[in-house]
């Protein structure tokens, strides 16, 4: 046994509330669309407009900015010691004291000092 929604009972009772506002002439509740509105309307040819190239300088790109990500490495204990005292230090004179800007830093040094001996 199926029951049966009386959906017109439905929708009368829902048509009108501020989440069904009442719609008028809307051809899916009359059964058809408006075929005469649809023929008068006139079409107007599209233009194609060739594109146009500007004159002025393109916009410089700044560099991407560095993606940190994290890693883990062994160090020493009083390479640590000398870092976590090195941030402490910095923290109390109210810098940042980051001890991961410390070893990106040295890493980048590091890196242009090896670049320089793999070179000659």
């Amino acid at each position: 046994m199926t029951k049966k929604l009386d959906v017109d009972a439905i929708t009368s009772d829902l048509e009108g509330s501020a989440f069904f506002p009442q719609r008028k002439n809307d051809p899916v509740l009359s059964g058809h669309a408006p075929i005469t509105e649809l023929a008068s309307v006139p079409v107007t040819p599209v233009r194609e407009v060739p594109p146009v190239r500007p004159n002025e300088r393109a916009v410089v790109r700044e560099a991407p900015k560095r993606i940190i990500t994290r890693n883990s490495f062994e160090t020493y204990e009083d390479q640590m010691d000398s870092l976590r005292e090195i941030a402490y230090l910095e923290k109390r004179e109210g810098k940042v004291g980051s001890m991961s800007a410390m070893v990106r830093e040295a890493i980048d040094d590091f890196l242009v000092k090896k670049k320089r001996t793999l070179s000659k």
